[in-house]
């Protein structure tokens, strides 16, 4: 989004040349992207982005208009200045607060990616850094950058280092043609921009949803339609006045309907953008005749005022709320009054303190006598130097609260572990039936009580970095004929075959299974493949959201081909709990209970009767420690309860399992102690992020495994 602009003649009805009703419209967007940032509703806050680049498009394409047919040319010395001086300050001082904030509550891994996210921002590269790290907007698992919304920034930056050439150049073609037709061409040419640009959003929505999210090809359509109303605006200043409210409040509710109606499930930008897209150029063709006297929602002071900082409310939202995540429970009534007043409160100063001032101050403003610049300067202090006194006192006043609430913090901090209790040490005298899980639990206890952080070995520095190596070497994440030969582990000279069957929670369990069965003469194959469930029933694609993930289908055939083929002693079976919530179905509650049940237990069924099958339970996870491991947490804000969804697959599981005769081996205890699960035990990690394990605790766990095997009589008894 871009801050207020001056607008094309056609529609100057205000002295200051500002529309009260597009400030409304700024106004509705940013506060439907802050509510859907913050409680993630209404299910189509994020529509507000749109809307923002249907306003710039507008604005930024009537001023160009108006400068070229003013003086018969388009100043790009000038323009660039303007964009300077409105974008910059105000968005450069965000990044320098939040990697000062970064580098206080952030650890070292975590604050260096927003190091670089802020790099990848400064420059208006923003959009192609996420799209390129993969970040899906609706999806993300694990540490979200504060600097994420810069995108939308970028996408438009980048528009405006194009247009106005391509603008230019058509004018001068244009008038070669005739004057008469400027506006003509010129809107033939932001016609086609508008059609290849949607032809090439749908296409990329289906194909590379995450790209197409961040991408400016797939974006610059709802910035042409903006500036397809300005190169209009002779037409639509036609517009009978009775007809413009009528055409106003459609638009309005056509953005309110978005806002409600769209959701992450939806194929986005392409083609659901087209409704607020639409809805917001039908609110500003209202307008363009005359100043609008019955559209209240947006013209009141309220939404005006909200509509003048929009720019600051969305430079400030996104950083306060993922950073206010490291300080307090996010699901608390403490984090949503800190992240709205935090949001209010640094908006309010930053819009007064940088962005406006800079606005009107002489920086910038083109070449000028020393002495008359002097005058503009000095004229500038009298007008804004007591309100920057003032703001002042308010910022350093905000800095202190800062630092008291700080120190006070820790005791402010939940901790899920506060009242846990360790059970009673068992009799030493006599002897235990599983020592290794007895010691897993002893340190799962440590862990639970720990007041400070351990010396972590690995450091925590990057956790993805700690995956297990079959997936970040081998590729098993993904196993094919061409990878299978490297999927494959084990004794040198095995005389028993086992195989891991199911999506990446699968392929982290590598580590444990070759510890566990290597030594017992076992060869190892993984046919592993991320997103793909055991159960045999269809589930959604996680990079399109709303379409079938086909590949699974086809996997699992692979799989049971190549099972048939190696004839396994030991088939072990694990699976995301994730996976439950993208049934095609829709399926919810109990219904998705019993359908995963029924297609687990088919999927059981269709494995060779000859060998010993084992349902593992997936891990249950814990916070990520790359976002909840800080300099001011502790490690009890690292500790996660149960969440319900690992319960239904846990009970669907079992049930499935004892269905089909397969053995069914709940894990919790190898990671949670009751309902207490701890991030880390001893000093290592023991999730990669937040329910994927690390190399290192998956291997440490092996002999849990091969203890609880060789008790249930599955793995034969250590040499």
């Amino acid at each position: 989004m871009s801050p207020t602009a001056q607008i094309p003649r056609a529609q100057e009805n205000k002295p200051s040349g500002i529309r009260s009703d597009i400030q409304g419209l700024r106004a509705l967007a940013v506060v439907a992207v802050i509510f859907d940032h913050i409680w993630a509703w209404p299910s189509g806050g994020f529509v507000g982005v749109d809307v923002f680049f249907v306003i710039s498009g507008f604005l930024i394409t009537g001023l160009l208009l108006r400068e070229h047919e003013r003086t018969n040319h388009i100043s790009f010395t000038v323009f660039y200045q303007r964009r300077i001086k409105r974008i910059i300050p105000a968005a450069t001082l965000v990044l320098l607060v939040t990697l000062g904030a970064a580098l206080l509550l952030f650890n070292r891994g975590r604050f260096d990616q927003t190091f670089w996210d802020a790099i990848w921002a400064f420059f208006f590269t923003a959009n192609w850094h996420f799209a390129a790290a993969g970040t899906d907007y609706f999806l993300a698992d694990g540490p979200i950058s504060p600097l994420q919304h810069y995108w939308s920034l970028s996408v438009e930056e980048q528009f405006y280092f194009v247009w106005p050439g391509l603008m230019l150049a058509v004018l001068i073609v244009a008038a070669k043609v005739g004057v008469n037709r400027r506006r003509l061409v010129t809107g033939v040419v932001m016609a086609l921009i508008i059609v290849v640009s949607f032809g090439w959003a749908m296409f990329d929505t289906q194909a590379h949803p995450t790209l197409a999210y961040f991408s400016t090809f797939t974006r610059a359509w709802e910035l042409g339609v903006g500036a397809l109303i300005a190169i209009t605006s002779p037409w639509w200043s036609q517009i009978p006045a009775r007809a413009r409210p009528i055409l106003a409040w459609v638009g309005l509710l056509g953005i309110v309907f978005s806002i409600f109606v769209i959701n992450e499930t939806l194929p986005f930008p392409a083609p659901w953008a087209v409704l607020p897209v639409v809805a917001a150029a039908l609110v500003i063709a209202a307008g363009i005749g005359g100043e609008q006297r019955f559209l209240y929602p947006l013209t009141n002071r309220v939404s005006v005022y909200l509509g003048n900082i929009s720019y600051s409310l969305y430079l400030w939202h996104f950083p306060v709320i993922i950073l206010a995540g490291t300080l307090i429970s996010p699901s608390s009534l403490r984090y949503y009054v800190l992240v709205l007043v935090g949001i209010a409160v640094l908006s309010v100063l930053a819009y007064n303190l940088v962005e406006r001032p800079l606005h009107k101050s002489p920086w910038l403003g083109g070449k000028t006598s020393r002495q008359r610049r002097r005058f503009e300067w000095s004229t500038w202090r009298r007008q804004h130097g007591p309100a920057l006194k003032r703001n002042g006192l308010a910022g350093a006043t905000l800095v202190a609260f800062g630092v008291v609430f700080l120190a006070i913090l820790p005791s402010l901090s939940p901790n899920p572990a506060a009242g846990y209790v360790p059970a009673a040490p068992k009799d030493s005298t006599a002897a235990s039936l599983a020592p290794q899980a007895d010691a897993v639990q002893a340190q799962l206890s440590s862990a639970l009580l720990a007041s400070t952080w351990p010396e972590f070995n690995p450091p925590i520095v990057n956790l993805a970095d700690q995956r297990v190596p079959q997936w970040t070497e081998n590729g098993c994440l993904n196993v094919t004929d061409r990878n299978l030969d490297l999927c494959s582990y084990g004794a040198a000279v095995p005389t028993r075959t086992a195989v891991v069957l199911g999506d990446s929670i699968a392929t982290s369990w590598l580590p444990a299974v070759i510890s566990a069965l290597e030594p017992l003469g076992y060869s190892i194959q993984a046919l592993t493949k991320e997103s793909c469930p055991i159960a045999r029933t269809d589930v959604l694609d996680p990079r399109a959201r709303d379409t079938v993930f086909d590949e699974c289908g086809s996997f699992t055939d692979w799989a049971q081909q190549k099972v048939r083929q190696l004839d396994p002693d030991l088939i072990i079976l694990s699976d995301s709990f994730l996976s439950i919530k993208r049934l095609a179905s829709q399926a919810e509650g109990p219904a998705a209970e019993s359908e995963w049940t029924a297609a687990y237990a088919a999927a059981l069924a269709a494995l060779p009767a000859r060998a010993s099958k084992v349902s593992l339970m997936t891990p249950p996870g814990a916070e990520n420690l790359q976002s909840c491991y800080t300099p001011l947490s502790q490690p009890g804000n690292c500790i996660r309860s149960i969440q319900d969804d690992w319960k239904v697959l846990l009970r669907a599981e079992a049930s499935a399992a004892t269905m089909a005769g397969t053995t069914f081996i709940n894990t919790q205890s190898w990671f949670c102690i009751e309902a207490l699960c701890p991030a880390f035990v001893d000093k290592s990690a023991v999730y990669a992020d937040s329910s994927h394990l690390t190399a290192t605790y998956s291997e440490s766990i092996g002999a849990v495994l091969q203890e609880k095997l060789q008790s249930l009589k599955i793995a034969p008894p250590s040499a």
